[in-house]
C-alpha cells in the first residue's frame, strides 16, 4: 500500500491577483504557518522572513486604503460643500426676486444661515458641525414653509446625507500613518512575500517526502497534512 504523494499545489495567479487578495490569502496562510509549527519543523527562519516580508506589506496595503479612504473622503466633502453652497447662493438669488413670497422667504432663510454662511471652508470637523447645526435650523417647523417656497425641500435631504456620509467616513478612517503609496512599493513587496512564500512551500513540501519516505515520523506527519491541507484549501 502506498499512501498518496501530498504537496502544495503551486499557484500561479499570484502576481495577477488584487491588492485585497494577494493581501488575504497571505495572512490566512500565516494563521496555519505559525511561528511555534515553523519551530516544531524546523523552517522558523524561512517562516521569519515570510512573515516578516507580509508584515511590510500589511504595512504599505494600509497605507494605500488610507490613502484611497481619504480620497473618498474627499471627494464627499466637495459634494457636501456644492450643496451647500448651492443652497447659498439660491437663497442669495431669491433675494432680488419680483415675487414677493419667494423674496419674504429667502430674506429669513439668509438670516437664519449667517452664522454658518463660512461653513464649507472650515475645517474638516467643524465644517461638519456647522452643516448640521444649519440644517437642524433649516429642518425646523418654524422654515418649513420658507424652504418650500425656495424650491429647496428636496435639496436639504441631499445635503444632510452627503454630511453625515462624509462624517461616517472621518470618523472611521483608519488610525494610519497617511501619505501616498505608490504601485511600485507596493508591488514589489508583494513581488518579495510571493518569494518567501515559494521557498517556504518547497520546504514544506520535501519534509512531507522526507518524512514519507525516511524517516516516519507520525506526528510530524499529522502536522505536514494538516498545514498542506489548509493551504491547498485556500
Amino acid at each position: 500500500y502506498k499512501r498518496q504523494m501530498k504537496e502544495i499545489v503551486e499557484v500561479t495567479s499570484l502576481a495577477r491577483a488584487r491588492n485585497a487578495e494577494h493581501f488575504q490569502f497571505h495572512a490566512n496562510v500565516l494563521t496555519f504557518a505559525t511561528p511555534a509549527l515553523a519551530t516544531e519543523l524546523k523552517i522558523e527562519s524561512l517562516q521569519k522572513t515570510y512573515a516578516d516580508l507580509f508584515k511590510r506589506e500589511d504595512d504599505l496595503y494600509l497605507q494605500a486604503r488610507a490613502y484611497e479612504e481619504t480620497q473618498a473622503m474627499n471627494e464627499k466633502d466637495r459634494e457636501r460643500d456644492d450643496l451647500f453652497i448651492y443652497i447659498k447662493q439660491m437663497v442669495a438669488a431669491m433675494l432680488y426676486s419680483p415675487v414677493p413670497e419667494k423674496k419674504t422667504a429667502a430674506q429669513k432663510i439668509e438670516f437664519e444661515m449667517r452664522p454658518y454662511k463660512d461653513a464649507a471652508s472650515k475645517p474638516a470637523a467643524e465644517n461638519t458641525a456647522q452643516v448640521t447645526n444649519c440644517l437642524q435650523v433649516l429642518e425646523s417647523e418654524a422654515n418649513q414653509a420658507y424652504i418650500t417656497a425656495l424650491g429647496l425641500t428636496d435639496v436639504l435631504p441631499l445635503l444632510k446625507q452627503a454630511n453625515n456620509e462624509f462624517n461616517e467616513l472621518y470618523v472611521n478612517r483608519s488610525d494610519v500613518k497617511l501619505g501616498r503609496v505608490s504601485n511600485d512599493s507596493l508591488k514589489a513587496v508583494r513581488s518579495q512575500v510571493d518569494d518567501a512564500y515559494r521557498a517556504t512551500v518547497k520546504a514544506i513540501n520535501a519534509l512531507w517526502l522526507v518524512n514519507e519516505t525516511i524517516t516516519h515520523d507520525a506526528d510530524q506527519a499529522t502536522k505536514l497534512a494538516g498545514l498542506i491541507d489548509n493551504v491547498n484549501a485556500l
